[in-house]
């Protein structure tokens, strides 16, 4: 029997939770990314100089590229694509908490860790072999 690419597609509510954690990293990244670049005094000390303004700006564009990646990954239903740039971010995650728990910030430790949960058990479901329900499988004998 040959397989379509469309068999081998996560589930109905697999693609759900990647798109609703897509979404929740959009929103919040893409917040962040906005207030930064607009009042990024408003985020640390002294954010309104010159160096921590270009920091900002290239924050942004790295946020736009990965968001955008996102959006469009998951516009042309690529999830296991999707899965490996979630399964990246969450990696990300994992850092920016690290670097929170090494300052002693336990919110910018714990919303990290809950995204870096969320973003990697999405790249996991998203990038295994879970066959849509309801296909034809090939039966062994």
């Amino acid at each position: 029997m040959i397989r379509h690419p469309k068999d081998m597609a996560p589930s109905l509510n697999v693609r759900r939770f990647g798109a609703l954690v897509v979404l929740l990293t959009v929103v919040t990244s893409g917040y962040f990314a906005v207030s930064s670049l607009a009042d990024p005094g408003g985020l640390v000390p002294g954010g309104d100089q010159a160096a921590p303004r270009t920091y900002a700006a290239y924050m942004a564009a790295r946020s736009v590229v990965l968001l955008g990646g996102m959006v469009w990954l998951l516009a042309r239903h690529a999830w296991r694509s999707l899965g490996l740039l979630l399964a990246l971010n969450g990696a990300v995650q994992i850092g920016d908490a690290a670097i929170g728990a090494a300052h002693h910030q336990v919110p910018q430790t714990i919303g990290p860790l809950v995204f870096a949960v969320a973003l990697l058990t999405a790249a996991r479901l998203l990038t295994g072999r879970n066959p849509t329900r309801g296909r034809i499988r090939p039966t062994s004998r």
